[in-house]
């Protein structure tokens, strides 16, 4: 009687630990990511109606500052690493087939791939780099809706700003914000404050001058 009581007791613990291990694995995802750095993690929405084609999606980013992101760096933990996850949401009626984040002129970037770590998805059929963009093309009907991607993933040395990336399906496409490598420094929080005063001490200048003509 004891060992059965025993058996149930450990077979309980076991399932609660499972069903938490999932719960955790079922929360992960790039938008919430506290790896990520700060102000580049978040959801970007594309919602796109040509005619009878209605694309919806949506595609969570996050960039990790080197040697930070979790999952698998092809880097040796040396460069920035930029995610992307598609979300094609269930309204949409097209398959996604084609996803992009434009880079800008002078920016290297050295490895393109993909990741499950955050849940198994579509792979795309082919990623390159090509011109001023970092694309990742899916075979036809292949990301259809309430499915998605594996993580998307490219990496530079450069480190990030607010960019742009294009989805396209059935098409359809549309270019929405998303992070991209630059070649220029981000400012601090301190430098971006003084700025903002220096714009807003110069506007209210200017008025003050129209105003006395």
């Amino acid at each position: 009687m004891k060992t059965i009581k025993g058996n149930i007791t450990i077979f309980l613990a076991c399932a609660l630990t499972c069903a938490f291990v999932f719960a955790v694995s079922a929360k992960a995802s790039l938008c919430n990511d506290t790896n990520a750095m700060t102000g580049f993690t978040g959801t970007t929405s594309f919602d796109i109606t040509v005619s009878n084609v209605s694309l919806n999606a949506d595609v969570e980013y996050a960039v990790y500052a080197p040697g930070i992101y979790p999952g698998k760096d092809l880097t040796g933990d040396s460069e920035y690493i930029y995610a992307y996850q598609i979300l094609s949401r269930s309204h949409t009626n097209v398959a996604i087939d084609f996803f992009s984040v434009g880079i800008s002129s002078g920016v290297v970037i050295d490895n393109i791939y993909t990741d499950n770590t955050y849940g198994s998805g579509v792979d795309p059929l082919l990623s390159n780099i090509f011109a001023q963009s970092a694309w990742f093309i899916f075979a036809d009907q292949s990301l259809n809706k309430r499915e998605c991607s594996n993580v998307l993933i490219f990496t530079s040395v450069h480190s990030p700003t607010m960019g742009f990336g294009t989805i396209s399906g059935g098409g359809a496409s549309e270019m929405a914000a998303l992070p991209t490598p630059s070649t220029s420094p981000i400012p601090e929080p301190a430098t971006i404050a003084l700025l903002l005063l220096a714009i807003l001490i110069f506007t209210f200048n200017r008025r003050k001058t129209s105003a006395i003509k």
